[in-house]
C-alpha cells in the first residue's frame, strides 16, 4: 500500500514538474490572452482636439492632443500625437515604452486607412526592430532590419533580416520554415472570412533569376519554387479551391491547387468570371478552357472575347458564337445578349439597339431603346431613347408603366423615384405605381 501511494505522489510530482515548465516560460503570453473586454477605451473630442475615456465616461487622457490612435479599445495603451511629437500613453496618464528608441503601431494599410494591430507593436534599439506585445513583453528581440504587415492579415507580420524576409505570427512563432527574397499576398477576399484565407506569393532569386513559389493560407507548399509569375484567380466561384495561373519559361498554365490542369504551354492566359472559363492563346490562335480545365474551344481562332452570355470566336474565314460549355449558338456574330438580375430575363443588343427576351428567346420588348437596364437592386426596368430624351420604366412583368421626358431615376428608402423639373413618380421595387 505505502508502495503504491508513493509511486502515485511521484507521478503527481512529475505533473506538476512538467505543468510548471510549460506555464512559466510563457505565463506572459497566458496572460495576455486574458482581455478584459468590460473595459473600453474610446475617444472624445472637443474643438478639434482629442482625448481618451473609459466605459464610465471617465476622462482618462485630457482633451489636447491633435491626434489620438488606440490599437486596442480594451487595453490602455494610447498613441497621442501632437503635430510630429509622439507621446504613448498608459490609463494613469504616464508616459510608457520610453526604455526604447521608438515605439510604434503597426498598421493593416490595405484593410483600411486606420486599423492597426490589436495585440503587437514594433519597437526600436540600436537602429534594429523587434516585436512587443501591447502589454509590454518582447516577442522578438531587436535584431531585425525592417518589421511590417503584409497589409491584409491581421496577426501576421513580415521581417527582414539581412535583406531575406520571413513570415511570423504576433505571437513570435515563424510561421514559414524558409526565407525568401520577397513576401506578397495574393489578396485572396470573401465576406465571410475577409483575408484570413489569402495565400502567399514568395519568391527567391536564383541563378536564372526571380522564381515564385505559393503558399496556403495553412502555410502549406502548393506550388514549388521555380515558376516565372504566379497570381491566383481571386473572382472564381468556387471559393474553396485555390486557382493559380503561372509561368514557366515564359508558358502559362493552370493550377487548382496544386494540380495542373490547363499545361503550361500558352502565351496568355486570361480568365472571364461571368463565363467561368479561360481564354487561351497559343502562337496568335485562341480557344477556351471550362473552370475544370476542360478544352471547350480549340485554340484556332485569330480572336475570342467573351461579350454577355456569349464567346464570340473569328478567324479569317468564319465567325462562330459559343455559349459558356463550348456549344456553338445559331445567333448573328453582331448580336450579344446580356444577362441580368432576373434569371428568367436578358438583354437584347441589335445594330446597337437595346430590347428584352425571355429565357425561352422569345422577344419580349422590341429593340429600339439606346440602353435598357434592370434597375439596380429592384425588379424593375428602365429604356431609354437618346433622340427624345424619354426613359421608359418596366414592372417586373415588363409592363410599360410610365414614360417621362428628361428624367432622373434614384432608389432609396426602398422606393424607386423617377423625377423631373415638373413631376414626380414613386414605384416599389416591383416597378408598381406607390400611390
Amino acid at each position: 500500500m505505502k508502495k503504491t501511494l508513493r509511486i502515485i505522489m511521484f507521478v503527481l510530482f512529475i505533473i506538476l514538474i512538467l505543468g510548471l515548465s510549460i506555464y512559466l516560460p510563457n505565463k506572459d503570453k497566458i496572460n495576455e490572452e486574458v482581455e478584459d473586454k468590460s473595459i473600453i477605451y474610446s475617444l472624445i473630442e472637443e474643438n478639434g482636439k482629442y482625448g481618451v475615456k473609459d466605459q464610465n465616461d471617465e476622462i482618462i487622457v485630457q482633451i489636447q492632443y491633435e491626434k489620438i490612435i488606440i490599437p486596442n479599445e480594451h487595453r490602455d495603451v494610447f498613441f497621442c500625437y501632437n503635430g510630429e511629437q509622439k507621446t504613448i500613453l498608459d490609463k494613469n496618464n504616464k508616459t510608457i515604452f520610453e526604455e526604447y528608441d521608438n515605439v510604434d503601431l503597426i498598421k493593416l494599410s490595405n484593410i483600411s486607412e486606420n486599423v492597426y494591430e490589436k495585440n503587437a507593436l514594433i519597437y526600436q534599439k540600436n537602429e534594429k526592430f523587434g516585436l512587443l506585445s501591447i502589454t509590454g513583453n518582447i516577442i522578438l528581440e531587436a535584431k531585425y532590419d525592417e518589421i511590417y504587415s503584409l497589409g491584409y492579415k491581421e496577426n501576421e507580420i513580415i521581417v527582414k533580416e539581412n535583406n531575406k524576409y520571413m513570415i511570423y505570427d504576433t505571437n513570435g512563432k515563424n510561421l514559414i520554415k524558409d526565407v525568401f527574397d520577397s513576401i506578397q499576398s495574393d489578396e485572396f477576399y470573401t465576406e465571410e472570412d475577409e483575408y484570413r484565407k489569402s495565400g502567399y506569393i514568395v519568391c527567391k532569386i536564383t541563378s536564372d533569376g526571380y522564381r515564385y513559389g505559393y503558399y496556403d493560407y495553412e502555410y502549406n507548399k502548393v506550388l514549388e519554387i521555380n515558376y516565372n509569375q504566379i497570381s491566383r484567380i481571386l473572382d472564381v466561384k468556387n471559393k474553396n479551391n485555390i486557382y493559380l495561373i503561372a509561368s514557366l519559361n515564359g508558358q502559362f498554365g493552370v493550377f487548382i491547387n496544386n494540380t495542373k490542369v490547363i499545361d503550361t504551354q500558352y502565351q496568355s492566359i486570361n480568365y472571364d468570371s461571368e463565363l467561368e472559363v479561360f481564354i487561351v492563346e497559343r502562337t496568335g490562335k485562341y480557344g477556351a478552357f471550362n473552370e475544370n480545365g476542360t478544352e471547350i474551344i480549340k485554340p484556332e481562332f485569330n480572336s475570342l472575347i467573351v461579350q454577355g452570355v456569349f464567346l464570340y470566336a473569328q478567324n479569317d474565314t468564319e465567325q462562330k458564337v459559343y455559349n459558356k460549355n463550348g456549344k456553338e449558338v445559331n445567333i448573328p456574330f453582331t448580336t450579344i445578349i446580356e444577362s441580368t438580375e432576373t434569371s428568367q430575363y436578358y438583354i437584347k443588343i441589335e445594330n446597337n439597339k437595346y430590347g428584352i427576351i425571355n429565357d425561352k428567346n422569345e422577344l419580349i420588348i422590341n429593340c429600339e431603346y439606346d440602353l435598357i437596364q434592370q434597375i439596380s437592386g429592384t425588379n424593375a426596368f428602365q429604356g431609354v431613347k437618346n433622340d427624345t430624351d424619354t426613359t421608359t420604366i418596366f414592372n417586373k412583368n415588363l409592363e410599360n408603366v410610365l414614360e417621362m421626358v428628361h428624367a432622373t431615376t434614384e432608389v432609396s428608402d426602398g422606393k424607386i423615384r423617377i423625377y423631373n423639373d415638373s413631376e414626380e413618380v414613386d414605384f416599389d421595387f416591383d416597378g408598381n405605381k406607390i400611390q
